[in-house]
């Protein structure tokens, strides 16, 4: 009998032996975690998340910079267009058909990648709607055409002396007519930013100053131009009963280095945007 016991213990052990140096089974499509940079075609995704966005630049380009609405400063996005699943006014839609200015809402599995502006992991879908009198305001579209006029303006200035331009541009929106959002505001400084190779820092010459970027014992920046745009504080709103914006503009590099548009006028023509104004006169120090 004890030997039968004892043989039948032998089995056990082995038989537990053995399955203890099994491999364990591969993982089946979905066990692990690998976040995806898109949607890919075909893919059922998760839905729920909804989030709503303006669409600040890159309409025509293919890859959109959006910024949240009601939304922290860090809510700016990039989103490619390529295979992007569209509808405009609930109608099955192309990504051509996009344009900068729009509101869109954002459907995505919920997994935003960390980076600066931030990335939606998986896009279920676009939805855009056409304002009811066809046309976009694209203020934020103005705000970017109004810096880059003057970077272009006086050059001389975005300078450093070894021939390149400044690593640093301040852009300061806080005072701009048109009651943007801090996200907008923050999304229009970094596309400026990036299409002139310069990191872009939002905020005031006080904050920049105390912050360390200008010097104010000198009036100098010496790596940065500051650039703002400010309400001029006409009265004007309507021109013809058509909305108009009257600001003022100026790029800062020192006190004896500064370009500015004064009396600017703006006249949005209801049948397309914000993107053509005049220059009352233009002075420098």
């Amino acid at each position: 009998m004890k030997k039968v016991r004892i043989v039948l213990l032998a089995m056990i052990l082995c038989a537990f032996l053995a399955a203890c140096g099994q491999a364990a089974p591969p993982l089946a499509d979905g066990d692990g975690f690998a976040p995806a940079a898109g949607n890919l075609k075909g893919e059922t995704l998760s839905t729920g998340t909804e989030t709503v966005c303006r669409i600040v630049d890159g309409a025509e380009t293919g890859e959109l910079l959006l910024a949240e609405l009601n939304g922290a400063e860090s809510g700016v996005y990039l989103l490619p267009t390529e295979d992007l699943p569209v509808t405009v006014d609930g109608q099955s839609a192309d990504a051509k058909d996009l344009t900068d200015g729009m509101t869109v809402e954002v459907e995505h599995s919920g997994t935003v990648l960390e980076s600066y502006p931030a990335q939606f992991a998986q896009i279920v879908s676009v939805r855009a709607q056409t304002p009811e009198n066809g046309g976009y305001t694209d203020l934020c579209g103005l705000w970017l055409k109004v810096l880059d006029d003057l970077w272009n303006t006086d050059p001389g200035l975005n300078g450093m002396k070894d021939g390149g331009a400044v690593p640093y541009v301040g852009v300061d929106l806080s005072s701009a007519p048109g009651d943007l959002t801090e996200t907008e505001k923050a999304a229009v400084a970094w596309q400026f930013g990036r299409l002139h190779g310069a990191q872009a820092l939002t905020g005031t010459f006080d904050e920049l100053a105390e912050q360390g970027y200008i010097d104010q014992e000198r009036l100098f920046w010496e790596d940065g131009v500051l650039f703002s745009v400010t309400a001029d504080g006409r009265d004007e709103t309507t021109c013809y009963s058509l909305p108009t914006l009257t600001f003022d503009a100026q790029k800062w590099r020192g006190g004896d280095g500064a370009y500015f548009f004064s009396d600017c006028v703006c006249v949005w023509p209801e049948s397309g945007t914000w993107t053509e104004y005049s220059v009352g006169s233009e002075a420098i120090s």
